[in-house]
């Protein structure tokens, strides 16, 4: 493939290949419900990480994307964008939440997965795939890096430049760490989050991103940035 025409179609190319993994995820829950790697990864966990002290934390950490804090969050940040007259910005961050929601409950609706026979940690109800806990802050914050990247401009502030890597970095953290707390806790399969973060990958690269580029987000000149 030319190095040339993946530089640039990349982020097309990581959307389509997330959305084949997520695709055979499905096909392969629908097909045997449990695999192998659900029952092996829970297992490591409860050998190896389990016990009273992490459990307390993870409780605590599953709550990143939990729906109180994204939709306060979400909230906040329309109403500061607003009042800076970016509120573009703001109704494209409370439109990528309401979107990734309404996509998330409507394949959990088609697979129809029941949660894990394991010992819940946490009180959990409704379908078990994919998780929405995986997929929200996959999408929400993922789109949040994606604005820092493309707002927060460093130029020569070299401490602006290590502020604007540290925030994308800890960000970038907040899924993975989402995921593991929600198989920790027993509330999901391995799989179930795998499927969300990928789900979550497609739906920024191949749908969202590129549809906020030509409306909400739309750039051709400076008269013409979010306001």
């Amino acid at each position: 493939m030319d190095s040339l025409f993946v530089r640039k179609h990349c982020w097309q190319i990581i959307g389509a290949l997330s959305l084949i993994g997520a695709l055979w995820f499905t096909i392969a829950v629908c097909r045997f419900h449990i695999l192998g790697m659900d029952t092996a990864v829970y297992g490591w966990i409860t050998a190896h990480v389990m016990t009273p002290g992490m459990t307390s934390v993870m409780r605590v950490l599953t709550q990143l994307s939990g729906s109180i804090t994204v939709i306060v969050v979400a909230a906040v940040a329309l109403a500061v964008l607003a009042v800076v007259k970016r509120w573009k910005i703001g109704v494209a961050v409370v439109v990528n939440l309401a979107g990734i929601y309404v996509l998330n409950e409507i394949i959990k609706h088609i697979v129809r997965r029941s949660r894990p026979t394991f010992p819940h940690l946490v009180f959990e109800q409704a379908y078990s795939f994919p998780s929405g806990h995986a997929m929200v802050s996959t999408a929400f914050y993922g789109f949040i890096v994606y604005l820092l990247y493309r707002y927060w401009h460093t130029a020569r502030d070299s401490g602006a430049r290590v502020g604007k890597i540290a925030a994308i970095v800890l960000l970038c953290l907040i899924p993975p760490v989402v995921m593991f707390t929600r198989v920790y806790l027993g509330v999901h399969y391995a799989s179930d989050v795998c499927a969300g973060f990928l789900f979550a990958i497609a739906w920024l690269t191949l749908f969202y991103v590129p549809v906020m580029q030509r409306t909400l987000l739309k750039r051709t000149t400076p008269a013409n940035l979010p306001h």
